[in-house]
């Protein structure tokens, strides 16, 4: 006799008999072989599984994240923190950074000026100078320029928003600890690094072309992507993008950016199409 019916999280609990495979539910209203199907797709719908002769109904991956706490926050400070480390190999100054960053932005979304961040279109973000670095500019009195932004630090060293420092304990607390909950940190520090390392040292430092380029394309789905077993990745077009124009910069031996090279293609481009008119 099935037990009486009975929720986890919100979901129905499902009693399986023995049935010719052993996995069948007793309820009629269940197709045979509904839940062998959710056994091998979990990845795809909702997670299913057996304890005690009982079926669970867990949450999808989404509910998952979600219940974690974790959204574009913690993507946006976990990958601030790997771009600092790829850069600069100071994983506690990275920490700071990655906090820091995330915070700042969050502000911004809501507070910041109008017009503060102006949305690039992607051609844009590429043509322009891509391997002119943007560090060096100048800054108000107490800031410092770091990875092409005016930043404060701290009397103990750490960057600081609003007179408080972003400390390692602090990116601990609100990073490491919720992503733990979920998945190892361990898997996720590496798969940050991995991620940001698909991308080009010019991209890695200009922080637009990292907002764009680097951040949004995965900011919804970098910790499902992880919870599914799968890498994060930005859309092919992006990357084959990138390596097209890594390739023209490195034939013409220069690293002065890429309007040169825009330029060049253009002209090249209405030179054939006048040798194509004239044939």
């Amino acid at each position: 006799m099935s037990p009486p019916p009975s929720t986890w999280l919100g979901h129905p609990r499902v009693h399986l008999g023995g049935g010719r495979r052993g996995l069948e539910p007793e309820n009629p209203r269940v197709p045979r072989g509904f839940w062998t199907s959710c056994l091998r797709g979990y990845k795809a719908s909702t997670i299913v599984v057996l304890l005690n002769g009982v079926a669970l109904a867990l949450p999808r991956p989404e509910d998952l994240v979600r219940m974690a706490g974790l959204g574009r926050f913690q993507v946006m400070a976990l990958l601030q923190a790997a771009r600092y480390y790829k850069l600069k190999g100071d994983l506690e100054r990275a920490k700071s950074w990655g906090l820091n960053r995330a915070i700042f932005y969050a502000w911004a979304k809501y507070y910041g000026p109008r017009g503060w961040r102006r949305a690039a279109r992607l051609d844009e973000l590429l043509r322009r100078g891509a391997h002119v670095a943007r560090e060096g500019r100048r800054c108000p009195e107490g800031m410092v320029e770091e990875l092409g932004e005016c930043v404060v630090v701290g009397r103990r060293g750490w960057y600081a928003l609003g007179g408080e420092e972003q400390t390692p304990r602090d990116f601990d607390r609100e990073v490491t600890l919720r992503v733990s909950k979920l998945i190892p940190w361990e898997q996720a520090w590496k798969a940050a690094l991995e991620y940001v390392s698909l991308f080009p040292e010019w991209v890695l430092r200009d922080p637009q072309r990292f907002y764009k380029l680097v951040y949004e394309p995965v900011r919804d789905t970098f910790f499902l992507s992880l919870l599914r077993g799968e890498k994060p990745r930005p859309p092919r077009s992006i990357l084959e993008r990138l390596e097209s124009l890594e390739r023209m910069a490195g034939k013409a031996g220069k690293q002065t950016g890429l309007d040169a090279f825009m330029k060049t293609e253009a002209m090249n481009k209405k030179r054939d199409d006048r040798g194509v008119e004239n044939s």
